[in-house]
């Protein structure tokens, strides 16, 4: 099961998953900003280039991406990509990880290839009619009991 998750024109939709799919963040493309719904101090806008850091974060149930900059992520923005729920597990479409994938990869984001990869393994797995939980964003939920999430983006294949 795939979230509702959508591009439209020249902004990339990442929504929460599930049936209630609301919006919590944009990527606008013309401007290469990361633009969350919800701000707080430490959550808010992030320009996608150089000087930022992208990360996948892997927890009990869910992976996210993590998108922050500055010194020790001084603005982030934080967006679902996997979720297992009981037996049910959802994921963002093909479309939306593939057009992620190519936005981190065109601004020059950091670490960005340790992202970028399992964001097009994923949509392939998804294209292909393949369950959620072959896919690589779902290979760390649930290690070490999912206590606090781990950063696996920069350890690569194990």
């Amino acid at each position: 099961m795939t979230s509702s998750t959508g591009r439209s024109g020249g902004v990339i939709e990442l929504r929460e998953l599930g049936s209630s799919g609301a919006v919590v963040a944009r990527v606008d493309r013309s401007s290469g900003v990361i633009d969350p719904i919800r701000r707080s101090t430490r959550v808010g806008p992030v320009r996608l280039d150089r000087r930022t850091d992208v990360a996948l974060m892997s927890g009990k149930h869910r992976t996210e991406i993590i998108v922050s900059r500055g010194l020790i992520g001084w603005k982030r923005v934080i967006a679902p990509l996997v979720e297992i729920r009981g037996e049910v597990a959802l994921a963002v479409p093909a479309a939306v990880a593939r057009a992620l994938a190519d936005e981190l990869r065109a601004r020059g984001v950091r670490e960005a290839s340790a992202v970028i990869d399992p964001l097009r393994a994923h949509a392939d797995i998804m294209d292909a009619g393949n369950p959620v939980v072959t896919s690589p964003l779902a290979r760390y939920i649930g290690v070490n009991g999912g206590q606090g999430g781990s950063i696996f983006s920069a350890l690569g294949d194990l």
